[in-house]
């Protein structure tokens, strides 16, 4: 099409016309050729024949009379003719007699009574039968008169004669010449007419197109000296009248651009105006952010520093023997001040949220201990008391595994937010989660959770508010219940973060549905199948509900159970079943039944000697009865556990036989008992604390702080020093030789992590453990503990037991700082590749780090803002880029990992890529981290 196009009209006029006399000429030459060559062939042929049969008639006369020199002279007569090579004369019997000529060429003709040939491209041959006549008589019937006679022809021999072609051939091959010549002399002549008459034909409109030309360069006075045939006229006219036009049109567009262009240059200095009015917006919104954030991390210290004094000393005082009034009073601060810290910590995670600095902290996980923690401590916590009868049931799917790969902390979080709620709007009835898988690969697993309650239920036009920051149903439910409206918000966004999503549906006055999914990764931790418990169990449980989730999950475990709604049915079981390996009572610990169940569980242990395992959902109102602990195997609470039950179950033994005035006695007697039991039990030798003997310094601003910290350690045999600022506790350092050192963060005149920079400093304290003890909660200000050489933080306020589970951490550990430090940094970077591709020089090597470090988190962004685009291209791009800047770096693991990336893009494209994208961040996150733990060697 390209070459067409580029054709001149000339030669498009030219081929026009003279293609189909040339493709005439060629026919009728053709045509011609042929059929003059079948007439030279038809002509040749009909010679050859001819003279054959004139020459049978004197060769039959010759065989007749047996004449040799007439038949030699009738042979040689035919051999004259210049076309004819041999001559073949048979017998009757198709013997040869004569042959004269040249050797014959084999051709092999069929010896009949009629005449025969055959012919190749050089040669023609042909045989005629010799005929002569024979008279016959015909007889009459039955007698031997003649009646007539007749004369019939018969063979007596053949005539073949065989002629050559050239002749032929030749007048062929002059006729053909003639045809050529002609046919050329002829294109020739029509090629130089039609050139002429296309050049005449041509010129006006060549004049023209020079003409259009020249008008569309801005020549319009070209159409002035445009002179054409008459013919042209009107086309002249036009030309002349577009001409003006169009002249006229230029002079109106030049002022028009002028004028547009003095409308853009005023528009551009009003844009550049708006920009720099755009760009102090931006950053006074930056210096804005940095404010809330900071304003934010001074709120959370400020509050939960004095929170932490309160917390703790709750703690101690709940250890002390307080009477049933003051220990309501300490039960009411401390849930007060745990529902002042679960707001603090809502309002921080939904800051965290918005700024986008909310991490996940993935770990294997025990997804079903997490839904049975959950429910544990929510039943616990004054949210199930004697006024709702509910039914707290936790199911899971036989599929869903044990062991995954998530965030404890936020799942849990999400959990505790919708199943509380749930909870605490449902006063009878049952709160319900179901656990389910919905798509599983090697690399991911996608979980549904749903928590469907039979509570108050929501309004249709009130679900859209559910999801709003600070936002209730309504005014009443939030004076009754409270709250900040900020617990569904940020479950939803961790959902989001965590790669699912939530949906809700509710009926006013029946209940609702909250559904929500979320992305883990399968465990690689082993999936252990424990030996199924068999043992035949008698099950005492009065709600349906709970009845049927403990049958499918003790049916699950392998026991053999027998369920009964009554105390009575309970009883009559007993005594008609011989096979029972223990009984589980679901009580309903009221006072007025606690002489009941005592009795009942007396009746079991003492009559049938089976073991008894008491289900409750309030246990502290057994304390009541001390008889009850030394006649169960186990007191569980409901919700079951599914551990504790299981182990319960396995750790089963035969109870104690106690004497009939025992059993009975009144509740003085009951401690008098109890007490007497303690005491024929074998003491065991006391034991010394492991963290006996430890010198720990405790550095903090705040004396308050510093005295919780002694009352909590030095019962534990720890000896602890206290200093009130990070100068004093240098000080301190220099004398004593601590084995480790609990930093407060936030400090007048020298902060803590200046100050663990310059204990590191002191030759003493290289290796000493450091513990923050902070309320900064935000991820970055971690980061920056981390970094300034602390070993670990824990967050404000502080628990007792997390507290010295990290001192005997640190403390029996053999690693020192700086050793779990580089194992961190050995895990992800190749110092030594860094170096040797900068030819040994640490600053070009330390430079080149940097570049690609102070990209990471762009990059990162840019990375993921492809992938949610499904722009292939862009994607491969930057993670090619990458790949190349980690390969000269050092970073090996995220060289590794977008190496793998890569690779799947290109091959596989955007299938099954989430698991392997997930990897290639999470190794840019962890070089960030190490990034300040790198030690660059001085040159």
């Amino acid at each position: 099409m390209l070459a067409l196009n580029s054709v001149s009209l000339r030669s498009k006029l030219f081929f026009a016309i003279y293609t189909p006399c040339l493709i005439l000429s060629i026919i009728a030459s053709f045509a011609f050729t042929l059929s003059r060559f079948d007439t030279i062939d038809r002509n040749f042929k009909e010679g050859v024949e001819k003279s054959v049969s004139q020459m049978t008639v004197s060769a039959e006369h010759a065989l007749s009379h047996s004449d040799e020199g007439m038949l030699n002279d009738t042979l040689r007569t035919l051999l004259k003719h210049d076309h004819i090579n041999t001559v073949q004369l048979y017998n009757a019997e198709e013997k040869l007699i004569t042959e004269l000529g040249k050797t014959s060429e084999g051709n092999t003709l069929p010896f009949t009574n009629a005449n025969e040939s055959d012919e190749n491209p050089h040669f023609f041959a042909t045989i005629a039968p010799i005929k002569h006549p024979v008279t016959r008589l015909e007889h009459q019937s039955n007698t031997n008169f003649i009646t007539s006679s007749y004369s019939v022809p018969q063979v007596s021999g053949w005539l073949k004669v065989e002629a050559s072609k050239e002749a032929s051939i030749v007048s062929k091959y002059r006729y053909l010449s003639a045809t050529l010549g002609t046919f050329f002399i002829f294109n020739l002549l029509a090629i130089f007419a039609l050139l002429n008459v296309t050049a005449s034909l041509l010129r006006p409109i060549e004049k023209i197109s020079d003409t259009v030309n020249k008008i569309t360069q801005g020549h319009f006075g070209a159409t002035k000296g445009l002179n054409l045939p008459t013919q042209y006229s009107t086309v002249v006219s036009d030309l002349n009248d577009i001409s003006s036009r169009l002249e006229n049109h230029r002079a109106e567009i030049l002022s028009n651009v002028d004028q547009a262009t003095e409308d853009i240059r005023r528009n551009m200095d009003s844009l550049e105006e708006k920009s720099a009015q755009l760009h102090i917006a931006n950053k006074e919104a930056t210096e804005s952010n940095r404010l809330k954030s900071q304003f934010l991390a001074n709120i959370s210290h400020e509050i939960r520093t004095p929170l932490n004094a309160i917390m703790g000393y709750i703690q101690i005082l709940q250890k002390d023997q307080l009477d049933k009034q003051q220990r309501l009073y300490m039960d009411t601060i401390a849930q007060s001040t745990t529902n002042l810290l679960t707001i603090i910590s809502d309002i921080l995670d939904f800051s965290k949220i918005e700024a986008g600095k909310l991490s996940l902290d993935l770990t294997d996980i025990n997804i079903r201990d997490i839904v049975d923690e959950v429910y544990q401590i929510l039943s616990s916590a004054n949210l199930v008391n004697a006024s709702k009868e509910l039914d707290l049931i936790p199911e899971f799917d036989l599929d869903v595994p044990t062991w995954v790969i998530g965030d404890p902390v936020r799942i849990r979080q999400v959990l505790t937010n919708l199943i509380g709620n749930a909870i605490k709007f449902t006063h009878e009835g049952s709160v319900r989660t179901t656990v389910k898988i919905l798509e599983k690969s090697n690399s991911s697993l996608k979980l549904s959770f749903q928590i469907i309650d039979t509570g108050v239920g929501i309004p249709e036009n009130k679900l859209d508010n559910l999801f709003k920051p600070f936002s209730q149903v309504d005014t009443s439910t939030t004076r009754k219940f409270g709250g900040t409206g900020l617990g569904l918000v940020i479950t939803k966004k961790l959902v989001k973060q965590m790669g699912g999503n939530v949906e809700v549906s509710s009926e006013h006055g029946i209940g609702s549905n909250f559904r929500f999914t979320i992305v883990l990764k399968p465990s690689q931790k082993e999936q252990k199948v424990e030996d199924p418990i068999s043992k035949s169990l008698l099950v005492f449980e009065p709600s349906l509900n709970y009845r049927n989730y403990l049958k499918t999950y003790l049916n699950h475990v392998g026991a053999n159970c027998t369920f009964t709604s009554s105390l009575e049915q309970t009883v009559t079981l007993l005594n008609s079943q011989t096979s029972l390996d223990a009984v589980l009572l679901n009580i309903d610990s009221h006072t007025e039944k606690l002489e009941e169940i005592q009795e009942l569980v007396a009746y079991i242990t003492q009559q049938f000697r089976l073991p008894c395992i008491l289900l409750t959902k309030r246990p502290h109102d057994i304390s009541k009865s001390s008889i009850l602990h030394t006649l169960c195997s186990e007191i569980l609470m409901t919700p079951i556990s599914h551990n504790r039950l299981n182990k319960s179950l396995r750790s089963l033994e035969e109870p104690k036989l106690l004497s009939e005035d025992r059993l009975y006695a009144d509740e003085t007697t009951t401690t008098e008992l109890t007490t007497e039991l303690e005491l024929e039990a074998v003491e065991p030798p006391e034991e010394t604390s492991p963290l006996s003997g430890i010198q720990i310094l405790a550095v903090d601003d705040t004396q308050i702080n510093l005295q919780l910290l002694g009352h909590w350690l030095e019962p534990h045999g720890l000896q602890v020093d206290l200093a009130y600022s990070g100068k004093q506790a240098i000080e301190m350092a220099k004398e004593t030789q601590y084995d480790l050192i609990l930093m407060d963060i936030q400090m007048p005149e020298m902060d803590g992590m200046e100050a663990t920079q310059r204990l590191r400093k002191l030759t003493n304290y290289v290796h000493t453990p450091i513990v923050a003890l902070t309320a900064h909660a935000l991820g970055s200000e971690q980061k920056q503990i981390v970094s300034s050489g602390m070993n670990a933080y824990l967050t404000k306020p502080v628990n007792e037991d997390i507290l010295l589970e990290t001192i005997t951490q640190w403390c029996q550990s053999k690693k020192s700082y700086q050793d779990l430090a580089d194992e961190k940094v050995v895990a992800l970077f190749d110092i030594d590749k860094a170096l040797s591709i900068a030819n040994g020089k640490s600053v070009i090597a330390k430079d080149m780090f940097d570049m690609l470090l102070n990209t990471l988190e762009a990059d990162k962004k840019l990375i993921l803002h492809h992938f949610e685009e499904k722009d292939l291209a862009k994607l491969i791009h930057v993670v090619h880029r990458l790949h190349g800047g980690s390969k000269y770096t050092g970073a090996i693991e995220l060289s590794k990992h977008a190496g793998f990336l890569e690779t799947h893009l290109k091959e596989l494209q955007f299938d099954d890529v989430e698991g392997v994208l997930e990897d290639f961040t999470d190794s840019i996150d962890a070089l960030i981290d190490i990034a300040p733990l790198i030690k660059w060697p001085q040159e």
